[in-house]
């Protein structure tokens, strides 16, 4: 399924070279997912969908973290600090938070927003999709380390499609020769055509630039970052990179593309997971 992601990025950003009205499609892992941890992913989305209302002070994140999987049912994986790791969450953190009414998975963005602002981290945190369909979260440099490889095919990026500077006029005596049977010439007459003759490589290498600076500008190698890399082979763009990276490039195909919200952060491009707010519809 197509998303609306990369490319309103790339119309965003302007860049004319590339056709405005294409999307990329992804033939990756994630739509090559098992069914059932396909439905399993979904499920834990609806999951925490489900609103909870929430006032406390100065409590201890890991009581939050098990009242939001203990309410909505979703699995939930905080990655907290340990023995053998020196970056994660401390359990032991407090905060003062309020939700009324609001989406359990608004409300776990809000908690680690709150979560690292307390602690200030060396890597940011967030939140991914494990390979079962769970929820894990806390620092990007942990997260990195699970990462899979996408295929987004761009060969619609890649057609050159002409672009005329003016419309043709017509000529009515010419059209009415040549009904006639005279022979006449074409009745379009000076029409201007002008193609794109910028080479492919470098089309690539702007789309690929595109990406590495507005979304998660941090994490990709070319950045001295961990978490992704990206190339080029045939017609698509290969892309290694941890769950939360590959949502801000394409989304989900398994979640309406109507919950998939496109947003500017602090300079960067990022797709925010809506929550499903209304009931579904059982089929009659």
């Amino acid at each position: 399924m197509r998303r609306i992601t990369t490319l309103t990025i790339l119309a965003a950003a302007g860049l004319a070279a590339l056709p405005p009205a294409m999307h990329i499609a992804s033939a990756s892992a994630a739509t090559a997912d098992d069914p059932a941890i396909r439905g399993a992913k979904a499920s834990t989305l609806r999951a925490l969908s489900t609103r909870v209302t929430l006032d406390v002070r100065d409590q201890p994140v890991s009581d939050i973290f098990d009242f939001i999987g203990r309410v909505t049912g979703a699995e939930l994986e905080p990655i907290y600090l340990d023995d053998d790791s020196f970056d994660g969450i401390n359990p032991e953190t407090t905060i003062t938070i309020r939700a009324n009414n609001m989406p359990a998975l608004s409300l776990l963005e809000r908690v680690l927003a709150r979560v690292e602002q307390a602690e200030r981290p060396a890597s940011s945190y967030t939140w991914q999709f494990t390979d079962t369909g769970s929820i894990e979260f806390g620092p990007k440099s942990i997260l990195n380390r699970h990462q899979h490889i996408e295929l987004y095919d761009i060969s619609d990026l890649m057609f050159i499609v002409p672009r005329f500077d003016q419309a043709p006029e017509f000529d009515l005596s010419s059209a009415l020769q040549s009904s006639q049977g005279g022979g006449g010439s074409s009745p379009f007459q000076g029409s201007q055509q002008q193609i794109d003759d910028t080479p492919a490589d470098e089309r690539i290498s702007a789309l690929v630039n595109l990406i590495e600076t507005t979304v998660e500008p941090d994490q990709w190698v070319g950045a001295g970052g961990d978490g992704a890399s990206i190339s080029f082979f045939g017609n698509s763009l290969v892309v290694t990179a941890p769950d939360y990276v590959h949502r801000q490039i394409n989304g989900y195909d398994f979640w309406p593309s109507r919950l998939q919200q496109l947003r500017r952060v602090d300079g960067r491009w990022e797709v925010r997971i809506r929550p499903e707010t209304q009931p579904r519809r059982r089929a009659p």
